[in-house]
């Protein structure tokens, strides 16, 4: 995924020749000090080091000072996933800073390293390493643009956060941005215009807004396509994988959250409906945590839940309604046998499908004279 670079949000507090002097002369004061065997020595030595550590771009702040984002995007952070990240710091150190922003008070506002930071906290540290940036213009999104870069979030913390945005910046409801966005995905899918759409991930605003207009997309349709791509998103991606999330039964959310569900597992999950199965809410609910609990316990693939989900809608749906959906399965299937694909077959292929279909002709036949 192609992230739009968020450093021009922030600007340096300090230029990096500034602190070079600051350096400098604390490196002459220290040098007249030590000579001196003077008693501040300790003192100037300690301004040093934070001076290097600013010089760097880090620094060790008190763990106690730092609170976390309110509007922080990651919303799922299970005992596990704290344990986990523990163990790493414990195994290999702090890799890297948290990103934090001063609060004016002494304290931060953490923006980016969320787990880092408990992770530390379980292991009794008392700091952690951490880079300062002044306060962005929008700390909402910046801390968006930071969560996106990580790949082992879960997709109900991610569409939740990226709809929010995208509600703020065109205001619109929930409803209506899902609304319009598959209105406009359906139209470019239908044009053939998927792939130009995912072309302008990579180039300018400018080049994306011009590149919207060629396809014909304007107005609030084009304004919500911008902050999507701006996210780094693909705007067919975010309806096909992101958009259902957050549609999901509340049990199902609640897997994802707390049990670490995947997305892809809860979607076939959620085809379990009172709809689907004819059967009343509190009775689906209930097949479906029974059958979230097993894909979990047993820790079955994305195509074993399908099968599950599969077991169970066989239970409730009677079997001359599934023939029937089978049977016009194979309608579509023959229909969809084009004069122009049997132009563009070979003469072998077009004998070898003309056999298939006598002999079936033939079974029919004989289930058509049984039957009478």
């Amino acid at each position: 995924m192609v992230l739009p670079k968020i450093a021009n949000k922030f600007s340096v507090a300090i230029q990096k020749t500034e602190q070079e002097q600051k350096i400098s002369e604390l490196q002459v004061e220290i040098e007249k000090l030590r000579a001196a065997q003077s008693p501040d020595l300790e003192k100037e030595l300690k301004n040093l080091r934070e001076q290097l550590q600013n010089q760097s771009g880090e620094t060790e702040i008190d763990l106690a000072l730092i609170d976390p984002n309110p509007h922080q995007p990651r919303q799922t952070i299970t005992p596990e996933l704290i344990q986990a990240k523990a163990r790493l710091l414990k195994k290999h150190g702090q890799i890297s800073a948290v990103i934090l922003v001063p609060q004016g008070n002494g304290r931060h506002t953490l923006l980016d390293g969320q787990l880092r930071t408990e992770g530390a906290k379980l292991l009794g540290w008392s700091t952690i390493r951490a880079v300062i940036v002044p306060m962005p213009k929008d700390l909402d999104q910046s801390a968006l643009l930071t969560f996106l870069g990580f790949e082992d979030l879960n997709p109900l913390d991610k569409a939740e956060a990226v709809f929010k945005e995208v509600m703020k910046s065109v205001n619109l409801s929930m409803d209506e941005v899902s609304t319009m966005l598959g209105t406009v995905i359906k139209r470019i899918e239908r044009d053939g215009n998927s792939k130009e759409l995912a072309k302008l991930m990579a180039v300018s605003v400018d080049e994306q807004q011009q590149g919207l207009e060629l396809l014909e997309i304007t107005g609030k349709e084009q304004s919500l396509l911008l902050v999507l791509l701006e996210l780094g998103l693909n705007p067919s991606s975010v309806k096909a994988n992101l958009m259902p999330m957050l549609y999901l039964p509340q049990d199902l959310k609640q897997a994802i959250r707390q049990h670490g569900l995947k997305g892809a597992h809860a979607l076939a999950l959620a085809t379990l409906s009172a709809k689907a199965l004819d059967i009343s809410e509190n009775q689906v609910a209930s097949e479906r945590i029974a059958a979230t609990d097993e894909v979990l316990k047993k820790n079955l693939t994305v195509t074993e839940t399908r099968e599950l989900v599969r077991k169970i809608k066989i239970k409730y749906l009677k079997s001359n309604e599934l023939t029937l959906k089978e049977v016009k399965i194979i309608f579509q299937k023959v229909n969809g046998i084009s004069g122009d694909l049997l132009k563009r077959a070979s003469s072998k292929e077009l004998q070898e499908m003309r056999s298939l279909f006598q002999q079936k002709l033939q079974e029919i036949d004989e289930v058509i004279a049984t039957s009478k």
